[in-house]
Protein backbone atom coordinates (compact mmCIF):
# COMPACT_ATOMS: atom_id res chain seq x y z
CA UNK A 1 0.00 0.00 0.00
CA UNK A 2 2.89 2.37 0.72
CA UNK A 3 4.25 1.83 -2.81
CA UNK A 4 0.82 2.49 -4.31
CA UNK A 5 0.38 5.69 -2.30
CA UNK A 6 3.87 6.85 -3.28
CA UNK A 7 3.33 6.41 -7.04
CA UNK A 8 -0.21 7.81 -7.05
CA UNK A 9 0.90 10.89 -5.09
CA UNK A 10 3.76 11.41 -7.59
CA UNK A 11 1.28 11.20 -10.47
CA UNK A 12 -1.21 13.62 -8.89
CA UNK A 13 1.49 16.11 -7.86
CA UNK A 14 3.12 15.93 -11.29
CA UNK A 15 -0.16 16.55 -13.10
CA UNK A 16 -0.94 19.40 -10.70
CA UNK A 17 2.40 21.12 -11.19
CA UNK A 18 2.21 20.59 -14.94
CA UNK A 19 -1.29 22.00 -15.08
CA UNK A 20 -0.33 25.12 -13.13
CA UNK A 21 2.92 25.74 -15.05
CA UNK A 22 1.96 24.52 -18.51
CA UNK A 23 4.27 21.53 -18.16
CA UNK A 24 8.01 21.01 -18.46
CA UNK A 25 9.95 20.14 -21.61
CA UNK A 26 11.21 16.57 -21.90
CA UNK A 27 14.87 15.81 -21.25
CA UNK A 28 16.45 12.49 -22.13
CA UNK A 29 18.41 12.78 -18.87
CA UNK A 30 15.44 11.06 -17.18
CA UNK A 31 16.39 7.88 -19.07
CA UNK A 32 19.91 8.11 -17.65
CA UNK A 33 18.54 8.57 -14.12
CA UNK A 34 16.36 5.47 -14.58
CA UNK A 35 19.32 3.49 -15.86
CA UNK A 36 21.67 4.50 -13.04
CA UNK A 37 19.33 4.31 -10.05
CA UNK A 38 16.81 1.62 -11.08
CA UNK A 39 18.81 -0.77 -13.26
CA UNK A 40 22.42 -0.48 -12.03
CA UNK A 41 21.76 -1.59 -8.40
CA UNK A 42 20.10 -4.78 -9.70
CA UNK A 43 23.12 -5.51 -11.87
CA UNK A 44 25.42 -5.67 -8.83
CA UNK A 45 24.01 -9.17 -8.27
CA UNK A 46 24.41 -10.22 -11.88
CA UNK A 47 27.34 -12.31 -13.07
CA UNK A 48 27.87 -13.34 -16.66
CA UNK A 49 27.95 -16.95 -15.44
CA UNK A 50 24.30 -16.55 -14.43
CA UNK A 51 23.36 -16.68 -18.11
CA UNK A 52 23.89 -20.43 -17.82
CA UNK A 53 20.71 -20.59 -15.69
CA UNK A 54 18.71 -20.06 -18.87
CA UNK A 55 19.62 -23.59 -20.00
CA UNK A 56 18.29 -25.15 -16.80
CA UNK A 57 15.09 -23.08 -16.90
CA UNK A 58 14.22 -23.21 -20.59
CA UNK A 59 10.47 -23.98 -20.10
CA UNK A 60 10.03 -20.88 -17.90
CA UNK A 61 12.10 -18.69 -20.20
CA UNK A 62 10.26 -19.89 -23.30
CA UNK A 63 6.89 -19.31 -21.61
CA UNK A 64 7.90 -15.72 -20.82
CA UNK A 65 8.93 -15.12 -24.43
CA UNK A 66 6.01 -16.57 -26.35
CA UNK A 67 3.29 -15.24 -24.02
CA UNK A 68 4.68 -11.71 -23.76
CA UNK A 69 6.03 -11.16 -27.24
CA UNK A 70 3.53 -13.17 -29.26
CA UNK A 71 0.24 -13.84 -27.47
CA UNK A 72 -0.10 -10.55 -25.60
CA UNK A 73 1.02 -8.44 -28.56
CA UNK A 74 -1.74 -10.06 -30.63
CA UNK A 75 -4.22 -9.35 -27.82
CA UNK A 76 -3.08 -5.72 -27.64
CA UNK A 77 -3.46 -5.28 -31.39
CA UNK A 78 -6.91 -6.90 -31.30
CA UNK A 79 -8.20 -4.66 -28.50
CA UNK A 80 -6.56 -1.65 -30.14
CA UNK A 81 -8.27 -2.44 -33.44
CA UNK A 82 -11.67 -2.69 -31.73
CA UNK A 83 -11.09 0.77 -30.23
CA UNK A 84 -10.54 2.18 -33.75
CA UNK A 85 -8.07 4.64 -32.26
CA UNK A 86 -4.48 4.37 -33.45
CA UNK A 87 -3.21 6.13 -30.31
CA UNK A 88 -4.83 3.61 -27.97
CA UNK A 89 -3.71 0.72 -30.18
CA UNK A 90 -0.11 1.96 -30.26
CA UNK A 91 -0.03 2.42 -26.48
CA UNK A 92 -1.37 -1.08 -25.80
CA UNK A 93 1.09 -2.53 -28.31
CA UNK A 94 3.96 -0.74 -26.58
CA UNK A 95 2.82 -2.00 -23.16
CA UNK A 96 2.58 -5.54 -24.51
CA UNK A 97 6.18 -5.36 -25.75
CA UNK A 98 7.50 -4.20 -22.36
CA UNK A 99 6.87 -6.92 -19.72
CA UNK A 100 8.09 -6.70 -16.15
CA UNK A 101 9.17 -3.31 -14.90
CA UNK A 102 10.97 -1.40 -12.21
CA UNK A 103 8.95 -2.96 -9.38
CA UNK A 104 8.77 -6.53 -10.68
CA UNK A 105 11.70 -7.77 -8.59
CA UNK A 106 10.09 -6.36 -5.45
CA UNK A 107 6.89 -8.32 -6.13
CA UNK A 108 8.93 -11.45 -6.91
CA UNK A 109 10.73 -11.22 -3.57
CA UNK A 110 7.50 -10.57 -1.66
CA UNK A 111 5.91 -13.65 -3.25
CA UNK A 112 8.71 -16.02 -2.22
CA UNK A 113 9.37 -16.73 -5.88
CA UNK A 114 12.62 -17.88 -7.46
CA UNK A 115 14.51 -14.58 -7.28
CA UNK A 116 17.43 -15.82 -9.39
CA UNK A 117 15.15 -16.96 -12.21
CA UNK A 118 13.10 -13.78 -11.89
CA UNK A 119 16.22 -11.69 -12.31
CA UNK A 120 17.42 -13.69 -15.33
CA UNK A 121 14.05 -13.16 -17.04
CA UNK A 122 14.18 -9.48 -16.06
CA UNK A 123 17.60 -9.15 -17.70
CA UNK A 124 16.47 -11.07 -20.79
CA UNK A 125 13.49 -8.76 -21.23
CA UNK A 126 15.73 -5.72 -20.83
CA UNK A 127 18.10 -7.06 -23.48
CA UNK A 128 15.13 -7.24 -25.86
CA UNK A 129 14.62 -3.47 -25.63
CA UNK A 130 16.59 -2.98 -28.84
CA UNK A 131 14.39 -5.24 -31.03
CA UNK A 132 11.29 -4.00 -29.18
CA UNK A 133 11.98 -0.38 -30.10
CA UNK A 134 12.77 -1.44 -33.67
CA UNK A 135 9.44 -3.28 -33.94
CA UNK A 136 7.48 -0.47 -32.33
CA UNK A 137 9.15 2.05 -34.63
CA UNK A 138 7.41 0.30 -37.55
CA UNK A 139 3.96 0.32 -35.92
CA UNK A 140 2.78 3.41 -37.79
CA UNK A 141 3.69 1.87 -41.16
CA UNK A 142 2.05 -1.42 -40.22
CA UNK A 143 -1.18 -0.09 -38.69
CA UNK A 144 -1.71 3.20 -40.49
CA UNK A 145 -4.22 1.85 -43.02
CA UNK A 146 -6.31 0.06 -40.36
CA UNK A 147 -7.24 3.11 -38.27
CA UNK A 148 -8.68 6.59 -38.82
CA UNK A 149 -5.96 9.24 -38.98
CA UNK A 150 -5.02 10.53 -35.50
CA UNK A 151 -6.10 13.99 -34.36
CA UNK A 152 -2.81 15.85 -34.01
CA UNK A 153 -4.32 19.26 -33.33
CA UNK A 154 -3.90 19.00 -29.56
CA UNK A 155 -0.24 17.97 -29.73
CA UNK A 156 1.02 20.89 -31.79
CA UNK A 157 3.96 22.51 -30.08
CA UNK A 158 4.67 19.49 -27.90
CA UNK A 159 8.39 18.75 -27.60
CA UNK A 160 8.84 15.22 -28.85
CA UNK A 161 10.74 13.28 -31.46
CA UNK A 162 9.20 11.87 -34.63
CA UNK A 163 10.28 8.32 -33.84
CA UNK A 164 11.90 6.13 -31.23
CA UNK A 165 15.65 5.83 -31.72
CA UNK A 166 16.35 2.17 -30.84
CA UNK A 167 19.96 2.52 -29.75
CA UNK A 168 19.14 5.23 -27.20
CA UNK A 169 17.15 3.14 -24.68
CA UNK A 170 19.44 0.16 -25.25
CA UNK A 171 22.60 2.13 -24.48
CA UNK A 172 21.15 4.05 -21.53
CA UNK A 173 19.23 1.20 -19.89
CA UNK A 174 21.54 -1.73 -20.66
CA UNK A 175 25.07 -0.86 -21.75
CA UNK A 176 25.80 2.11 -19.45
CA UNK A 177 24.29 0.52 -16.28
CA UNK A 178 26.16 -2.74 -16.95
CA UNK A 179 29.51 -0.98 -17.43
CA UNK A 180 28.84 1.23 -14.40
CA UNK A 181 27.98 -1.79 -12.24
CA UNK A 182 31.23 -3.54 -13.23
CA UNK A 183 33.19 -0.36 -12.43
CA UNK A 184 31.60 0.04 -8.99
CA UNK A 185 32.10 -3.66 -8.17
CA UNK A 186 35.78 -3.24 -9.01
CA UNK A 187 36.45 0.11 -7.34
CA UNK A 188 34.08 0.28 -4.37
CA UNK A 189 32.64 -2.93 -2.84
CA UNK A 190 31.57 -0.83 0.16
CA UNK A 191 29.31 1.25 -2.09
CA UNK A 192 27.74 -1.97 -3.35
CA UNK A 193 26.99 -3.01 0.24
CA UNK A 194 25.59 0.43 1.07
CA UNK A 195 23.39 0.37 -2.04
CA UNK A 196 22.11 -3.12 -1.21
CA UNK A 197 21.21 -1.97 2.31
CA UNK A 198 19.21 1.00 1.06
CA UNK A 199 18.07 -0.34 -2.33
CA UNK A 200 14.35 -0.17 -1.55
CA UNK A 201 14.64 3.45 -0.41
CA UNK A 202 16.70 4.37 -3.49
CA UNK A 203 14.23 2.60 -5.77
CA UNK A 204 11.20 4.29 -4.20
CA UNK A 205 12.78 7.75 -4.25
CA UNK A 206 13.89 7.34 -7.88
CA UNK A 207 10.51 6.01 -8.97
CA UNK A 208 8.74 8.91 -7.24
CA UNK A 209 11.01 11.45 -8.91
CA UNK A 210 10.70 9.93 -12.39
CA UNK A 211 6.93 9.51 -12.23
CA UNK A 212 6.51 13.06 -10.86
CA UNK A 213 8.69 14.43 -13.66
CA UNK A 214 7.00 12.46 -16.44
CA UNK A 215 3.53 13.48 -15.31
CA UNK A 216 4.56 17.12 -15.03
CA UNK A 217 5.72 17.22 -18.68
CA UNK A 218 3.80 19.31 -21.19
CA UNK A 219 3.09 16.06 -23.03
CA UNK A 220 1.30 14.62 -19.99
CA UNK A 221 -0.99 17.63 -19.84
CA UNK A 222 -2.74 16.17 -22.88
CA UNK A 223 -4.86 14.40 -20.27
CA UNK A 224 -6.67 17.71 -19.74
CA UNK A 225 -7.21 18.25 -23.48
CA UNK A 226 -8.88 15.03 -24.59
CA UNK A 227 -12.61 14.44 -24.47
CA UNK A 228 -14.41 12.38 -21.86
CA UNK A 229 -15.40 9.83 -24.50
CA UNK A 230 -11.72 9.26 -25.37
CA UNK A 231 -10.82 8.81 -21.70
CA UNK A 232 -13.63 6.27 -21.21
CA UNK A 233 -12.63 4.41 -24.38
CA UNK A 234 -8.98 4.32 -23.29
CA UNK A 235 -9.93 3.11 -19.82
CA UNK A 236 -12.11 0.29 -21.17
CA UNK A 237 -9.42 -0.78 -23.65
CA UNK A 238 -6.65 -0.71 -21.03
CA UNK A 239 -8.78 -2.53 -18.44
CA UNK A 240 -9.66 -5.19 -21.04
CA UNK A 241 -5.98 -5.60 -21.91
CA UNK A 242 -4.99 -6.02 -18.26
CA UNK A 243 -7.87 -8.44 -17.66
CA UNK A 244 -6.46 -10.68 -20.39
CA UNK A 245 -2.87 -10.18 -19.18
CA UNK A 246 -3.68 -11.13 -15.59
CA UNK A 247 -5.98 -13.97 -16.68
CA UNK A 248 -3.27 -15.44 -18.91
CA UNK A 249 -0.68 -15.02 -16.14
CA UNK A 250 -2.86 -16.88 -13.63
CA UNK A 251 -3.88 -19.62 -16.07
CA UNK A 252 -0.42 -20.31 -17.46
CA UNK A 253 1.57 -20.40 -14.21
CA UNK A 254 1.41 -22.29 -10.93
CA UNK A 255 2.34 -21.34 -7.37
CA UNK A 256 5.78 -22.94 -7.44
CA UNK A 257 8.76 -20.56 -7.01
CA UNK A 258 9.51 -20.77 -10.76
CA UNK A 259 5.85 -20.30 -11.67
CA UNK A 260 5.61 -17.19 -9.49
CA UNK A 261 8.66 -15.66 -11.17
CA UNK A 262 7.14 -16.12 -14.61
CA UNK A 263 3.74 -14.91 -13.34
CA UNK A 264 5.03 -11.47 -12.38
CA UNK A 265 6.82 -11.00 -15.69
CA UNK A 266 3.53 -11.67 -17.49
CA UNK A 267 1.17 -9.83 -15.15
CA UNK A 268 3.14 -6.55 -15.05
CA UNK A 269 4.33 -4.09 -17.68
CA UNK A 270 7.30 -1.70 -17.69
CA UNK A 271 5.01 1.33 -17.54
CA UNK A 272 7.66 3.90 -16.66
CA UNK A 273 9.77 2.95 -19.67
CA UNK A 274 6.63 2.95 -21.83
CA UNK A 275 5.85 6.49 -20.70
CA UNK A 276 9.42 7.59 -21.43
CA UNK A 277 9.22 6.14 -24.95
CA UNK A 278 5.73 7.58 -25.42
CA UNK A 279 6.91 11.17 -25.29
CA UNK A 280 9.03 10.50 -28.37
CA UNK A 281 6.04 9.56 -30.53
CA UNK A 282 3.04 11.42 -29.15
CA UNK A 283 3.13 13.73 -32.18
CA UNK A 284 2.75 10.65 -34.39
CA UNK A 285 -0.20 8.90 -32.72
CA UNK A 286 -2.12 11.80 -31.19
CA UNK A 287 -3.20 12.78 -27.69
CA UNK A 288 -4.96 9.47 -26.94
CA UNK A 289 -1.60 7.69 -27.14
CA UNK A 290 -0.67 8.88 -23.66
CA UNK A 291 -3.95 7.81 -22.02
CA UNK A 292 -3.59 3.99 -21.74
CA UNK A 293 -0.08 4.34 -20.30
CA UNK A 294 -1.32 6.76 -17.63
CA UNK A 295 -4.31 4.55 -16.85
CA UNK A 296 -2.02 1.51 -16.68
CA UNK A 297 -0.33 2.98 -13.59
CA UNK A 298 -3.60 2.93 -11.63
CA UNK A 299 -4.67 -0.52 -12.84
CA UNK A 300 -1.31 -2.24 -12.43
CA UNK A 301 -0.30 -0.77 -9.10
CA UNK A 302 -3.81 -1.21 -7.74
CA UNK A 303 -4.05 -4.85 -8.78
CA UNK A 304 -0.48 -5.81 -7.82
CA UNK A 305 -1.27 -5.70 -4.10
CA UNK A 306 -4.16 -8.15 -4.47
CA UNK A 307 -2.16 -10.41 -6.79
CA UNK A 308 0.72 -10.49 -4.31
CA UNK A 309 -1.57 -12.05 -1.68
CA UNK A 310 -2.48 -14.84 -4.11
CA UNK A 311 1.13 -15.44 -5.13
CA UNK A 312 2.39 -15.42 -1.54
CA UNK A 313 0.45 -18.62 -0.74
Amino acid sequence: MQQIALIVSAMVLGLGVGYLTGGFAFSSAVCLVAGIFLVTPSLFKFNLADIGLIKTNLPSVFKNLWINYLLLTVVALGIGYLSQDIGIAAALFLLALLPGGGMVMMWIKKSNANVKLGFIIFMLNLLLILPVTLVFGQFENFAGGWFPAPDLGSVEGMASESSVKPMGPFMILIVIPFLLSRLVLWLSPSLVELTAKHQQTISKATMFGIVFYLFSLSTSQLLFQVGLADIVKAFIATAAFYAVVIGVAMYSTDLTPNGKSVFWHIATRYITLALILAVFTVDTFGATFILPIMIAYFIQIGSAGFLAKREAK
